[in-house]
């Protein structure tokens, strides 16, 4: 420390008082006992200085070792990070995750990586990596904290500042953004800065916008160096963190970004999902007995052998093992100091105990602790892993917050890194030190300090302890503070609920519904309910949602069974169940009684209950046409209703119903409309789920209208974003409506891509219907992939419907006769659905004629349903079959007529390979008829084939048969 430095800093102190900066703090801090005093901003210095007040002479200076003992047994795992650096530092995203058992040195490694990655042979190097690092715990578990602690220190940023949020934009412009007036409001409320307001959308559209400006945010400042992104404890993360890590190691490609993720290995542990970036795992096994010797050496050469073999034998191969049970001999004065100030044993090695376990060694050591300094380590204990000096001098007192000294000095404790002081300047160790201090404790002593801990929390805290929520309900509720405890959790649930932390959302709300319960606060109950309900269907979990509201109807009934409110509840309940897939066992009776409740009224719940009577009708196993019509009409009368009430959300959904309806009665071009309607209204409420469902019924009404480009445009919009908001389940029809247009479209590579995509989405599905498309279109180009598709069909135990459409579609598109695969799909009921019989009933229907099957009430059924929908493809299909058999009687000036009208047919609708195969059979006819101009057809049909790689037809018209 400079003499200035030295000056301003006593400047600062009061009358009486010495003041002294951290680096004199650690050089004396076993001699003299000191209190924090807290950041002290002076002049010309960039950042606040850290300050220590004396209070006093050590009467016992404690006798401490200081364990240096070189990193053993790592140089391999060192190796494989510093490659991972040199990759990252050229402009590839790295991601390492580094496992292993508690005590193994994982910290330790990451700890001697960085500090190799910072330094150089003269100090620290010029082009040194930033480091942002964050170690998680299972107290305090706050939303996103693992990002938002580091950035608030990296950015200075103090979170308490009245006019931080006002500061942002500038913040930004210093790293770059173009337009950071628009993006800062997001980046405020992800930090909870004052001012700032609520998040304008609970979308999660809004969610991925804020997830996309934190990784700009973290982008940038590797843009300027490249950057050490350091997460420890990753198995104590809340899901929020873990949720944007893997967004931003998915996102990051060419970003120079090394993530480096340390946690436990075994169960309770994360598992790490797919990204883009470049990914390695690390597991640390167990150091051999030699190595742990080495780092017994290190410290004390003269250890007898019996005695070094003794702890090596018990450590297992853990070092911190065997760096405790050294501190323990320490402290237990088994070895202390002569009088030259040398190490010696004064014990027989054979009389001297080691603990069996990690906790036993850490325990014993606890144990030894003078009184005051060990009721310091349990009150911080209870605090968390990491812990602040006014925090703990509120729970426990001065003289207890003095005694945070000697365990710094017996390195239990460490003061915490710059990015984690919010939550307090110091820190446990190892997370198995603060879970062996809590352990010591007795329930009625755990009760009564986290009692004190709360209040202690809300003293020194003040408006701050809105950073606090998630500790301050854990506090309350294991101090058995009921009222307060369900206070903060709901608080907590709140805000985890308004930035999308979607799983600590709904474990403090149903912590806070448990005590709101027990208080039999029924009001209180409710809205918790009603807030776990909307969560889990936010997560697809649409069955846990139906639950949550049960639960909510139970209590609502037994105050009224006739209220509004509880009309409320059912009409949730019924579109749980009529739009979505939650199972209910009467839901007509619901839908009945909810709708008697709000009889004569023209209200929100009366939309969302006729809305889910419209649906009904797809629930039937055999609903009529006049089913259809009366869901049609239920349908319009939500829409005018919700209409009226300017209700944007109940609108979409009621045009959703309408378009369903009419796709049902055949007209596909009135559902098209209807769901071109809900787009505009969908996007404007940033509804992710309404998006997908619109884009996807506008795909499949297309592909019936024939319109195969725009079916695959909004296909493939609505899989996009199934992926982009992580709601896979909500993609696969839009996957495998785009691969289907593909493959009609006569685009087969791009049918066998779109099957592909299957993997992206992650998610078990029912249906397989991408392998029987992918194994049809292989079979079109004579690619083996098509027994490779048809055999993971088998794998993936598809339905025997599934088994005989792909071997009916294989022979089709091969271009083979399989009179077997046509009674095998009808003897398995497909094509199956109204869409499917528009599509494929029509190219069933031709393949029978090719067959010589006849089979007619099929084909006056196909007939029937082609004329109801207005396909036109289908249309000229069935004209061709018609052909084709007027060819086999001999009629061939009715078959020529026949052929050539569905090759003029498939040529204005632009299918080329239909027309290539129509071409194919008028040329026969031709020649048949003794006509010339037969070849030119065949060779216009073989020039179609060949541009779209379709080898099997190319095949199948080289060997027409015509008369030379």
């Amino acid at each position: 420390m400079s003499a200035s430095t030295a000056a301003r800093v006593q400047q600062a102190a009061a009358p009486g008082e010495i003041y002294v900066t951290q680096a004199t703090f650690r050089l004396t801090n076993r001699e003299f006992s000191f209190r924090e005093v807290g950041p002290i901003d002076m002049k010309g210095k960039d950042r606040p200085i850290l300050a220590y007040a004396l209070t006093g002479e050590r009467t016992t200076p404690r006798t401490s070792i200081n364990i240096q003992a070189p990193l053993v047994g790592r140089w391999m795992e060192l190796s494989r990070l510093d490659l991972a650096f040199q990759s990252a530092r050229v402009g590839r995203t790295e991601v390492v995750l580094i496992a292993g058992e508690p005590g193994i040195g994982k910290s330790r490694l990451l700890t001697e990586f960085i500090g190799l990655a910072t330094s150089a042979e003269d100090g620290v190097r010029s082009d040194a990596p930033r480091v942002l690092r964050w170690t998680f715990s299972r107290v305090n578990q706050r939303s996103y904290a693992g990002f938002i602690e580091p950035l608030l220190v990296e950015l200075r940023i103090d979170p308490n500042d009245p006019e931080a949020a006002t500061k942002l934009p500038e913040k930004m412009r210093e790293l770059g953004f173009a337009t950071p007036e628009l993006v800062a409001p997001t980046l405020a409320q992800f930090f909870h800065l004052p001012g700032s307001t609520e998040p304008p959308s609970d979308s999660d559209e809004w969610k991925r916008s804020m997830f996309i400006i934190v990784y700009d945010v973290i982008a940038s400042l590797a843009r300027e160096r490249p950057l050490l992104y350091v997460l420890e404890d990753l198995h104590f993360a809340d899901s929020a963190s873990l949720e944007l890590l893997w967004f931003v190691a998915s996102r990051a490609s060419r970003v120079p970004i090394l993530l480096l993720l340390a946690q436990r290995a075994g169960p309770g542990s994360p598992e790490p999902r797919p990204v883009r970036t470049n990914f390695s795992q690390l597991v640390l096994e167990p150091l051999s007995d030699e190595e742990a010797a080495r780092i017994i050496d290190a410290t004390f050469d003269w250890m007898p052998d019996e005695l070094r073999d003794k702890i090596v034998g018990r450590a297992g191969g853990n070092p911190f093992f065997i760096e405790e049970s050294i501190r323990s001999l320490v402290d237990s004065g088994a070895v202390a100091k002569d009088e030259k100030g040398e190490w010696q044993l004064r014990e027989r090695p054979a009389a001297l105990e080691v603990p069996a376990t990690l906790h036993g060694v850490v325990a014993a050591r606890i144990d030894r602790l003078p009184a005051s300094a060990k009721e310091t380590i349990q009150i911080a204990s209870v605090i968390g892993q990491r812990f602040g000096d006014r925090v703990l001098r509120e729970a426990g007192g001065p003289r207890v917050a003095d005694s945070v000294d000697e365990l710094i000095a017996a390195d239990l404790v460490l003061e915490a890194a710059p990015g984690e002081r919010r939550e307090g300047r110091y820190r446990f160790k190892h997370a198995v030190v603060q879970e062996v201090a809590y352990n010591t404790l007795l329930v009625r002593r755990r009760v009564e300090l986290h009692r004190r801990v709360a209040v202690a929390y809300e003293t020194v805290l003040g408006e701050g302890v809105k950073d606090f929520l998630p500790a301050l309900a854990h506090h309350y509720l294991l101090g058995d503070v009921p009222e307060k405890a369900a206070e903060y959790s709901w608080k907590a649930a709140e805000q985890a609920t308004a930035i999308h932390a979607h799983v600590e959302a709904v474990r403090l709300a149903e912590q806070a519904l448990e005590v709101y319960e027990k208080l039999e606060r029924t009001d209180d109950a409710v809205k918790a309910l009603y807030l776990i309900a909307r969560v889990r269907r936010y997560k697809g979990e649409n069955d846990a949602a139906l639950s949550a509201y049960e639960r909510a109807l139970k209590i609502l009934e037994a105050r009224d069974p006739n209220s509004d409110e509880v009309a409320t509840v059912i009409a949730h309940m019924a579109e749980l169940c009529t739009r979505w897939d939650a199972k209910h066992p009467d839901l007509e009776g619901l839908i009945a009684r909810g709708l008697a409740i709000v009889d004569g009224k023209r209200t929100r719940e009366k939309v969302l209950l006729l809305a889910a009577r419209a649906f009904m009708s797809r629930r039937g196993a055999k609903s009529t046409d006049e089913d259809w019509e009366a869901s049609l009409a239920t349908a319009r009368e939500a829409l005018a209703i919700a209409e009226e009430l300017g209700l944007l959300r109940e609108v979409s959904l009621c045009l959703d119903a309408v378009g369903f309806a009419y796709r049902e009665l055949g007209n596909f071009r009135e559902a098209y409309v209807q769901n071109k309607r809900r787009l505009p209204i969908a996007q404007s409420l940033q509804d992710s789920d309404e998006l997908i469902d619109a884009h996807t019924m506008i795909a499949v009404s297309a592909l019936v209208l024939g319109n195969f480009a725009e079916a695959i445009e909004h296909a493939s919009t609505a899989r996009s974003l199934a992926l982009e908001t992580e709601k896979p389940r909500l993609g696969w029809q839009a996957l495998d409506t785009e691969a289907l247009a593909q493959l009609l479209s006569g685009d087969f590579v791009g049918a066998i891509a779109a099957a592909a995509r299957r993997d992206s989405l992650q998610t078990s599905s029912r249906w397989h219907i991408t392998f029987l498309i992918a194994s049809a279109a292989a079979a079109a180009i004579s690619s083996p992939e098509e027994k490779v598709y048809r055999d993971l069909l088998a794998e993936a135990e598809a339905t025997p419907l599934e088994i005989a459409a792909c071997d009916f579609l294989t022979a089709v598109y091969g271009l083979r006769e399989s009179e077997s695969s046509y009674h095998a799909i009808r003897s398995a009921g497909y094509p199956k659905g109204l869409v499917d019989l528009a599509l494929m009933g029509p190219v069933a229907v031709l393949a029978a004629a090719r067959w010589r099957i006849d089979d007619q009430p099929f084909f006056d059924r196909i007939a029937a349903v082609t004329e109801r929908t207005g396909h036109a493809r289908g249309r000229a299909l069935l004209t061709q079959a018609e052909g084709v058999r007027a060819m086999q009687r001999g009629e061939l000036a009715k078959a020529e007529k026949l052929i050539f009208d569905a090759v003029q047919a498939f040529a204005t609708l632009r299918l080329d390979y239909e027309r290539a195969v129509a071409l194919s059979d008028h040329a026969r006819v031709l020649a048949a008829l003794g006509r010339a101009d037969h070849t030119q057809e065949l060779e216009e049909a073989r020039a179609i084939a060949e541009r779209l790689g379709a080898a099997a037809l190319r095949t199948a018209v080289e060997q027409v048969a015509v008369p030379s």
